[in-house]
Parts: C-alpha cells; sequence; structure tokens
C-alpha cells in the first residue's frame, strides 16, 4: 500500500514548466499616474499613464515595459517626443540621452485598449443576461496589469500611484488611496485617488459604474449595485470589527488611508485585496435565507487581512506568494476565533488540512515554496492557501501563545513597505523568540507531503505504565524520511492530567509515561496542532470518553470517525448520544459525514434522526451523508426535507443525496426542483447534481436545459457536473454529455469554463483532449490552462482502458449499485 501511495503522487510541474525567477532591475519606479476614461459600451480604455523611474547603479538607454495589446500613440517626457517600439508583449522606451545612473525621470504613454483578453474587464446586459448592470473592472494578479496600462508588471516593483477616473456623470469610480477630488464637470464625473505608501502593479485597480456608496466607520465603506444595500451590510458589516481584532493582533494599525469594499457582477475570483480597494463578487452579497448558514466572514476577513499581509509586505516573487495567501487565509480563522471562539478556530484549521490532504492524495504534491512552474497563478492552490494557515497553526503551537504573536508582530513592523520572501519571517522569528526554526521551515514548508499517523494507547495496570504509539504509515525511503515533530500527550483521569512532550523522528515511536492515578483517556496533540492525517486505534471504551468528554473538537471528530469504524453497540451508543448533546456543530456535521461511510441500516436510523437538528449545517451534512443510503423511506425524508426545510444549502444538499438513492420517486421530484429559482441557484443547483446521480436517461436533457447560457452559473456548472455523471453511469447518455461538455469548453463565461474542465476530466473521453490542449496552451486564464492540462493528463492515462470497456464498466457500476439496495433490503428483511 506504501509503494502504491508513492506511485499515486503526482509531480506538481507540467510538461513546459521551468525555474521562474523575478527579472533584474535598472530603474526604481517612485510613482505611476493614471488618467483613465472607460467607456462601457465600446468596452474601450483610454489614458495616459505617467511614470517617475530612477535609474540604479548605471545609466539606462531604454526601459522595456510589460505592455499587452496595448495601442500606444506616443510617448513623452517634458514636453518631447521619445522614441518606442512596440514588440509582442512589450513597450520599449528610449531615453536620448541616456538615464545617468540613480538620476530621476517622468515619462508619459499615451495608450487605449479595446476588449482586452484580460486585466481589464467589461461587464453588459445582452438579450442572454439582461440582468447584468454596466460596469468595468480590473484584475491585475498575477501579472495582468500589463493588459491595462504600461508597466513593470512584477511583484517586486513598489511605488505609490495616483489615477485620474473620468467617467460618466453619475456615475462612480475608485482606484487605491484617498479619494482627494471628486466633481461634476458637464456630462462627466472626474474622480481622483491618491496612494501615497508602495504597492506593487498587481494591486492598483479601477472599477467603474453605478455603484452606490455605504459609509460603515471614520473612512471604511463598501459599494454595492442600488438595491443591495441590505445584502451588503449582511455581507461587510463585520469589517470594522476585523480590523480592530487584526490591529490588536498585529500590534500594527491599518496604514492606509481608508478601506473600500466593492462588489461587481461576473468577477473570476471571490474577491481582490486591491491595495485599500478591495473588489468582491457579487456572488458573496445574499438575502436573510442564505443568512442563516452562509457567512462572508472568511472572504472579507482573508482580503482584509491582505492589506498587512500582500499590500504591505509583498511576496518578493510568486515562489512565496504563501506568505500573501498562507497569511491571509490564517486570519481567516484568527477572526474566526475572536467572533465565535476556540472550537469555530479550530474547526477552520480542521477544515484547512481536510482540503489540502484532497488536493495531495487526489491532484498533486509539491513544496508550498516551489518555483517551477509555467503560470505564477498555479500556484494559487490548497497547498499555497490551506496548508500554509495550517503551518502557521503549527507554529503558534510550536512557538507558544506569547512567542508566536511577538514573532508575528515583529515580521510586520520590520518588513513594513518591503518585499518578502521566507527567510524574512524565519528571521523575525528568530529576533524575536531566539528560536532557530529553519528545519521546521525545510520539514513543512520546503517539503512537500505530511505525515500519516496511527495513534494507539496500551494501559498496564499492574506496572502503571501508558504506553502511546504512534506510527508513521505514509510512504517512506530513503528520499521521503519520516517526519520529525515535538507533540504533547496528555494522560487524564478523575484524579487530573499528566502531560508530556514527546519528540518524534521514526517511523515507528513508543512513549512509555509511568502515572499514579486511574486513567480515562489518551489526549493526543491538544489542538491540532500537527500537520498530519490522524487516524486513531483507541479501542472503543476510550474513543467514546474522548467523543463526550474532551474539551477539543478536533479530537472528538477522531474519535468519531473510530467509532463509526468501529459499529460496536458501544460504539453506536456514544455516537447518538453525541449526537444528542454535542455543543458544537463541527463535530456533529462530521459524525454525519463518518455516519455515511458506514452503509450501515444503524447509522442510516441516526441520519434521518438528525435531519431535524437544530442547526442547518448539521442538517446540511445528515442529508448529504443520507446520500450512501437507499429506501423509499430515506428518499420521502429528503424529499420532505428538501422541500420544507429554511436553508438553501439544506435543501440542495437533500436533493443532490436523493440522486444517490435511484428511488422511483426521485426523478419527477428532482425535475420540479430543477424548476425552483433561488440565491445563487443553490437549490437548483442541488437538483442538477441529483439528476446526474439518479442514472435515468430522462434526465438528460433536463440537465441539457439547465445548461443554457441564459441561466445562473451555479446552475450550469452543476448541470455540466450531472451531465459528466449521466454520461459515465449511462453509456446511451455518454455522446449528449461529451457534445455539451465541449461546447462549455468555450464558453465565454469562466466559470462555467473551469467546470466544463472538471466535467471533461470526469467523463474522461478522449473526444475532449483536442480541446483541451488548445485551452491547455491558448486560454486567456492560467486557471483554465492548468485544469485542461491536468484534465488531458487524466484522460491519457485513463484511455488504456478502451471507450467500449468504459461503458461496460459503467454498466457494472450500476448493476453492482443495485446489488448493494438489494442486499440493504434482504438485511431490513432479516432484522423485521
Amino acid at each position: 500500500m506504501i509503494a502504491d501511495e508513492a506511485q499515486r503522487i503526482r509531480p506538481f510541474p507540467l510538461a513546459g514548466s521551468i525555474l521562474q525567477y523575478g527579472p533584474d532591475k535598472i530603474v526604481e519606479v517612485l510613482h505611476i499616474d493614471l488618467f483613465v476614461k472607460p467607456d462601457l459600451r465600446a468596452k474601450r480604455l483610454e489614458g495616459i499613464c505617467t511614470t517617475t523611474v530612477c535609474a540604479l547603479d548605471e545609466s539606462v538607454e531604454q526601459l522595456t515595459l510589460d505592455a499587452v495589446d496595448l495601442q500606444v500613440f506616443e510617448v513623452t517626457a517634458e514636453g518631447r517626443a521619445l522614441r518606442f517600439r512596440r514588440s509582442g508583449d512589450e513597450l520599449t522606451i528610449y531615453f536620448d540621452p541616456p538615464l545617468e545612473a540613480e538620476a530621476t525621470t517622468t515619462f508619459s504613454v499615451r495608450y487605449a485598449v479595446e476588449r482586452p483578453r484580460h486585466g481589464l474587464f467589461f461587464v453588459d446586459a445582452d438579450p442572454q443576461h439582461p440582468q447584468r448592470v454596466p460596469q468595468a473592472w480590473t484584475q491585475s494578479q498575477d501579472q495582468n496589469a500589463r493588459y491595462w496600462f504600461p508597466c513593470l508588471d512584477y511583484p517586486h516593483e513598489k511605488q505609490t500611484t495616483s489615477a485620474t477616473i473620468v467617467v460618466p456623470r453619475g456615475e462612480f469610480a475608485i482606484s487605491n488611496g484617498a479619494l482627494v477630488e471628486r466633481k461634476d464637470d458637464g456630462e462627466e464625473t472626474i474622480f481622483r485617488y491618491r496612494q501615497d505608501l508602495p504597492h506593487p502593479t498587481y494591486l492598483v485597480t479601477l472599477v467603474s459604474g453605478p455603484f452606490v456608496e455605504k459609509r460603515q466607520r471614520d473612512n471604511v465603506f463598501y459599494y454595492v449595485l442600488p438595491g443591495r444595500e441590505a445584502d451588503g451590510e449582511r455581507s461587510f458589516g463585520k469589517t470594522p470589527k476585523m480590523l480592530d481584532i487584526f490591529e490588536q493582533r498585529l500590534a500594527f494599525a491599518y496604514p492606509y488611508a481608508r478601506y473600500s469594499q466593492i462588489a461587481v457582477q461576473e468577477f473570476i475570483f471571490g474577491g481582490m485585496e486591491n491595495t485599500t480597494a478591495t473588489t468582491q463578487t457579487d456572488r458573496t452579497l445574499h438575502d436573510e435565507r442564505a443568512h442563516l448558514d452562509f457567512s462572508s466572514d472568511p472572504l472579507v476577513a482573508h482580503e482584509l487581512a491582505h492589506q498587512w499581509f500582500g499590500d504591505l509586505l509583498t511576496c518578493r516573487d510568486w515562489a512565496h506568494a504563501w506568505l500573501n495567501e498562507g497569511f491571509a487565509t490564517f486570519f481567516e480563522a484568527v477572526f474566526r476565533e475572536a467572533d465565535r471562539g476556540a472550537d469555530e478556530y479550530l474547526y477552520d484549521i480542521f477544515e484547512c488540512i481536510q482540503r489540502y490532504l484532497t488536493e495531495d492524495a487526489e491532484r498533486y504534491r509539491r513544496p508550498i515554496v516551489c518555483n517551477r512552474f509555467r503560470d505564477p497563478i498555479e500556484l494559487f492552490d490548497r497547498h499555497l492557501y490551506e496548508k500554509a494557515a495550517a503551518v502557521l497553526h503549527m507554529l503558534r503551537g510550536e512557538l507558544g501563545e506569547r512567542r508566536f504573536w511577538r514573532a508575528m508582530q515583529a515580521y510586520v513592523r520590520d518588513n513594513a513597505h518591503r518585499n518578502v520572501e521566507t527567510i524574512d519571517l524565519i528571521r523575525a522569528i528568530e529576533y524575536a523568540t531566539g528560536r532557530n526554526m529553519r528545519g521546521f521551515f525545510d520539514q513543512w514548508v520546503y517539503r512537500g507531503g505530511h505525515p500519516k499517523l496511527k495513534v494507539a494507547a496500551q494501559f498496564d495496570a499492574v506496572r502503571r505504565i501508558a504506553t502511546i504509539k504512534i506510527e508513521q504509515t505514509q510512504a517512506i525511503d530513503p528520499d521521503n524520511p519520516p517526519f520529525a515533530f515535538d507533540v504533547s500527550l496528555v494522560l487524564v483521569g478523575a484524579a487530573g492530567e499528566q502531560e508530556v512532550r514527546a519528540h518524534v523522528e521514526r517511523a515507528y515511536e513508543t512513549v512509555s509515561v509511568p502515572w499514579d492515578f486511574d486513567l480515562q483517556r489518551v489526549r493526543f496533540d491538544p489542538g491540532a496542532f500537527i500537520l498530519a492525517d490522524v487516524t486513531y486505534d483507541f479501542g472503543s471504551s476510550m474513543a467514546a470518553d474522548i467523543l463526550t468528554n474532551d474539551g477539543d473538537p478536533i479530537a472528538r471528530i477522531r474519535a468519531a470517525r473510530q467509532l463509526a469504524k468501529d459499529g460496536s453497540v458501544e460504539a453506536r451508543s456514544a455516537l447518538e448520544h453525541s449526537l444528542r448533546n454535542e455543543r458544537f456543530w463541527g463535530v456533529c456535521a462530521e459524525i454525519c459525514a463518518a455516519l455515511g461511510k458506514t452503509h450501515a441500516a444503524w447509522a442510516r436510523d441516526m441520519l434521518l434522526a438528525v435531519l431535524a437538528h437544530e442547526h442547518p449545517k448539521v442538517r446540511r451534512a445528515a442529508a448529504a451523508a443520507l446520500g450512501d443510503f437507499c429506501g423509499s423511506g430515506v428518499a420521502q425524508m429528503l424529499i420532505e426535507r428538501a422541500q420544507t426545510d429554511t436553508s438553501y444549502f439544506v435543501c440542495a444538499a437533500a436533493w443532490h443525496a436523493l440522486g444517490k438513492t435511484r428511488e422511483s420517486a426521485a426523478f419527477d421530484a428532482l425535475s420540479a426542483a430543477l424548476e425552483v429559482r433561488s440565491w445563487n441557484s443553490t437549490i437548483e443547483a442541488g437538483a442538477a447534481r441529483g439528476l446526474g446521480e439518479l442514472a435515468d436517461a430522462r434526465a438528460t436533457s433536463l440537465l441539457l436545459r439547465a445548461c443554457d447560457a441564459r441561466n445562473e452559473e451555479g446552475l450550469r456548472r452543476a448541470a455540466l457536473a450531472g451531465l459528466a455523471m449521466q454520461g459515465e453511469k449511462l453509456f446511451s447518455e455518454r455522446q449528449a454529455a461529451v457534445d455539451a461538455i465541449g461546447a462549455a469548453l468555450d464558453d465565454p463565461a469562466f466559470m462555467v469554463q473551469l467546470a466544463a474542465t472538471e466535467a471533461a476530466k470526469s467523463l474522461a473521453d478522449t473526444r475532449f483532449l483536442s480541446s483541451l490542449d488548445r485551452l491547455a496552451e491558448d486560454a486567456f486564464d492560467g486557471r483554465i490552462r492548468r485544469a485542461a492540462a491536468e484534465a488531458a493528463i487524466h484522460i491519457r492515462s485513463s484511455a488504456a482502458v478502451p471507450a467500449q470497456v468504459t461503458g461496460l464498466r459503467t454498466d457494472l457500476d450500476a448493476l453492482r449499485e443495485e446489488q448493494r439496495k438489494l442486499q440493504e433490503k434482504i438485511e431490513a428483511l432479516s432484522r423485521a
């Protein structure tokens, strides 16, 4: 099994990846001033970019700027024309006479760009999307500022900026920094912004459209389209509290003149931390019903934390981008802790680890710091965000609370306004605490992978010795030695607790601890600091005690997973008791997931009872888990829950699970649910996925209709996933699925196109290969290029099985599913 694991792990670099390093610098950019006039109808931007540079140690005869698809009309300096040349994606400016070493000059580029491929996006209504409101917004990360103004487009270049934006009278526009002037001039309105602290070009922003302003506190604002003000308050209402918490934790005041958030349509990210002016997707704006179990707080906290980590301190090159994204993800959890308590914080970290583990198991493995790639955006994955956040949590445990925050404060204070690499963080920790953490970073940041730990305990009542066994079960070889770490072990009894700190460095470690009181349980790694995939093997009695009494929610989750696998009477009793009495919803939700994996009748009965739980996230988890069971009783309960629950997400989970049951009542119910129109298409998307699971040929036409471009993107994405399931389960429906997914591979909507690549990968049909290969080279967004390349690799690796055999295999899978249902019915009859 270990050999299989080593063979399964895919490398991160794709064909064509090279070692990437930052470009040389011959000048220091001091200031960029933009004068721009966006034309929303013509999808055109006219502008003048005025740049002030200072030559470094040698004279400069020519300067090459990044400039993609820009029409350059003239370049001037001090009233005289400068010679320039456009070549490919570059603009070269010639200085005559050369700019002397340490001398400063200012030059202006008058240019225009029409229907840009990237960087600047124009949104407008059309017959298929009449709800769209004309607006323009920029998205310059990672290296896309060059698509809308000429610049040195790399994060190691930081400069102050100013912007003058001319829009039709009554429209709104935003850029970075303080709003220094807003005036009407005839039929136009002019906005002037000034950002006095240096920041990189990828954080320069422009948004224009008919937005309304809401002031939250001092210079804290949000902007939404008219009619969305209440949704904006639900989404952004806690921003002032976040500011207070982050300032307190970092002992560093918010550094900029103002902070704004603006929600735009069709945004291709969740949010983007442009300095002082975050752009958010309007998908985060939500109504009262969504607010029952949806929050924008993680997104808002993430982008706000970037104002320190990414904007104030900016990674020197993209290989160290975890210093931006890992910190922002970690600070989501920090706010959750301050706002909702320690259990919520630990569960946030637990979820980070689970998402990273999934990517490591199913996609690829890489170090967090990695400079071999094709496009920088390839690095923006679960390793960069979630694993990096988990490493910071681990560092918090390693250093202790006071030392950790002292180190973080030193890191921010000493590197403010600078570019940073990982070594700067290491040095800040060393300076603040005296701890040498180089080995820690070598193992957890510069090395890929993680330990898989199996933890067991035995008590010798005669010798009064507790033996804790810690086994690393991941693939271990000379190139992948065991991980080394210190871990806390706590022996708990009625008379008290005894803690020891154990050092683990071998594949098999045994820790023996004498004790002089009656033992009840062992606490392994309280606080869940070790970044590992941990499995308990404690026996049902101790696991039940942990589930009932341990104060750590992650320990309770791990105990619940062990008990669900155990399935004994004692284990069932403990799980049932916990579902009735557990104080934290996250533990209940994880119990539901563990119960679903058992496929056992007793687990099904527990889940049916939990469908009425007071917390919507627990009901959601129970509904999702019930999809692993069948029977008309399960189907009817899911239908009732889906039709009556107050939560969009519970309804969606129930509809999806209903399809998995493949019961006769499912098709009509799911067909009706597909016609519902809900916030972000949440409910109907669940129904689309349910129809895909149903393995009913009648669902194909419904899913094809749901793919129509007039539908909301959330429904279209779900319908593509449903079609992939249809084509996989029913060979007769494969052609229709291939045609629809193939067409969506070129959909103009980014999120739909990305969903199509995932659907193509799932269906694994060789007919997608020509389109995927083309997208892997030519797609406008690096995320599409990466997804298409991975999908093509997966399809080719699956192509050893002929298509006819693949069809037979899917039919065989269906027969096996029917066999499973029949077996469950036989078991039910035998119990009766």
